[in-house]
């Protein structure tokens, strides 16, 4: 698969996943994904995609303004 944005190759590797809400910033260290060599954009298959949802939906639900969690705990 090449990368969508600039056709340059993908490798697979562990990235942080950040997510800015209104309230909070969630980030979720080493999570799966296929990064372009070339331009750094970053692709989740569909599992990992949904993964990250409910990681996302279950930390929104805290009372605190910075959540930072592993990918591998918390899917376990």
């Amino acid at each position: 698969m090449d990368c969508f944005m600039c056709k340059g190759d993908l490798e697979e590797k562990k990235v942080n996943y950040i997510v800015d809400l209104e309230k909070t910033i969630i980030i979720i260290k080493g999570v799966p994904a296929k990064v372009c060599k070339q331009c750094g954009e970053q692709y989740f298959d569909d599992k990992t995609s949904e993964n990250i949802e409910n990681i996302v939906n279950q930390l929104k639900k805290l009372p605190m303004e910075v959540s930072i969690v592993n990918y591998t705990e918390k899917v376990a």
